[in-house]
This record gives C-alpha cells, sequence and structure tokens, in this order.
C-alpha cells in the first residue's frame, strides 16, 4: 500500500509540475484567449489523468483507466476531432478567397482530414490492428522488434506532419504566431513516441535498470506517455484557434 500511496503522490506531483511549466511557457504564445483555452485543455487533461491514476492503482488495475477504451482515449478522440474541425474552418475560410488545388491553404484540409484518420485510429486502434495484420499476414514471429512496429506507425505519423508543414511552411509563416505553439507540440510528440518505445514490452527497461526497480518505472512512464498525448493534442488545438483567430483578423483588414 505504501508503495501504491507513493507512485499515486509521485505522478501526481510530476504531472503539477508538468502542467505549472507548459502553462508558463504557454504565457508568450499567443493571445490570452488562446492562452485561456490552452490552460483549460491542460487542467482538464491533468484532472484526468490523475484520477485515472487513483483509480486504477486503488483498484491494482491501472491498464484499465490507461488503456485502450478508456476515459482518456474518448478524451483524446474529442480533442483531436476538435483540432479537424478547427482546421476545416481555417481552410473554409481561407478558400473564400483562394480556392484551388494548388492553394496553401489546402494544407488545412489535409491537416483536418489526417486528425479524423487519427481520431479513428484512437477509438478503434487502427495501427495497432494493421501491427496485428502485418504480422499475420507476413507470417512474422513477434520479438521484442517486431513487436514494435505498432510505434514505427505513430513515428510515421509524426513524420508526415512534419513532411506535411514543411511543404506548406509558407502557410504556417502567414500565422508566424503560432511556430512556438506547434514547435511544443512536435517536441512533446517526440517525448510520446520514445516513452511509448521504452514501454511498449518489458524488456529495455528492466535491461537497463533490473526487474525489480523496472516496473514502477514503466507504470510512471505509461502514465507519462498518455498525458503527453494528451499535451500534444491540446497544443495543436490551441494553434490551429490562435491560427483561426489570425485569420479572421486578415479577413477583417481585406473586407474594409
Amino acid at each position: 500500500m505504501q508503495k501504491e500511496l507513493l507512485f499515486i503522490h509521485g505522478s501526481s506531483e510530476f504531472l503539477l509540475a508538468t502542467n505549472k511549466l507548459l502553462m508558463k511557457i504557454s504565457v508568450p504564445l499567443g493571445s490570452s484567449r488562446t492562452w485561456s483555452l490552452l490552460a483549460v485543455l491542460l487542467g482538464i487533461n491533468v484532472t484526468v489523468v490523475a484520477l485515472s491514476v487513483w483509480a486504477g492503482v486503488s483498484q491494482r488495475n491501472l491498464q484499465a483507466y490507461l488503456g485502450e477504451g478508456s476515459v482518456i482515449t474518448w478524451l483524446s478522440g474529442l480533442q483531436l476531432l476538435a483540432v479537424a474541425f478547427v482546421s476545416l474552418k481555417l481552410y473554409r475560410l481561407r478558400g473564400q478567397r483562394q480556392w484551388s488545388w494548388r492553394s496553401p491553404a489546402l494544407f488545412w484540409l489535409l491537416i483536418s482530414l489526417g486528425f479524423v484518420f487519427l481520431a479513428a485510429d484512437e477509438l478503434v486502434e487502427i495501427h495497432e490492428q494493421l501491427h496485428a495484420w502485418l504480422h499475420q499476414a507476413w507470417n512474422i514471429q513477434e520479438t521484442g522488434l517486431t513487436d514494435r512496429i505498432d510505434d514505427a506507425i505513430v513515428g510515421l505519423y509524426g513524420a508526415v506532419a512534419a513532411g506535411l508543414v514543411y511543404r506548406y511552411r509558407g502557410e504556417i509563416k502567414r500565422y508566424s504566431n503560432v511556430l512556438p505553439i506547434f514547435s511544443a507540440a512536435f517536441a512533446v510528440l517526440a517525448v510520446m513516441v520514445f516513452l511509448d518505445i521504452l514501454t511498449n514490452r518489458p524488456d529495455i527497461l528492466p535491461w537497463l535498470l533490473g526487474s525489480d526497480a523496472a516496473l514502477p518505472v514503466q507504470s510512471t512512464f505509461e502514465v507519462l506517455e498518455e498525458f503527453c498525448k494528451l499535451v500534444v493534442e491540446s497544443l495543436c488545438l490551441a494553434g490551429m484557434y490562435r491560427a483561426l483567430r489570425s485569420e479572421r483578423r486578415i479577413a477583417d483588414r481585406t473586407t474594409v
């Protein structure tokens, strides 16, 4: 029981400290409305993760509240759909004046569709099913390496997003005040993928730390991975909202 209480206390303290740090970093990133939105989202994320940890440890089944189909999964899916909705609104606002398949504004439509796919992936486990299908279709024996194919798929999602940002970098520069937010999102995404690789199966951490020491670290890293996922989504939503507000101001100036 003492170890469980220490785990709850340690995880909660870390989440609160991380949330405070992100809030301090976020203050200069945009307008007061953007900041307020990000603060609310981070507060909700910290609360949901902390309550999930408490419930999971209390019932000695942490994965029941952190794994697929949990409250965190549904919160994540909702945030992803919200990002898709705001991105679509931005595309429609840009497309009203610059409709063309070659228009840079197409970037926002692609981003919107991408986040709809990510929401579907989060809710119905597309990349996990693809992982299982690849093993079955190619008759691959699961090993420590092949078991991380799903991690590579998640990394591929990030690489595709980075490629789109580079391809349409002019569109991002149009809203230069969102660059710090999106940069922070990519940084947290990198941390999330790294934690996912470490906790995918109990092999790397026991090898590094030993079996006894690795167990609490494994659980802590799994909590942090879920929290990082929610933070990435919150940053993306705040960034999209900031870009939408900037575009509305541009539209108002051009119509005067």
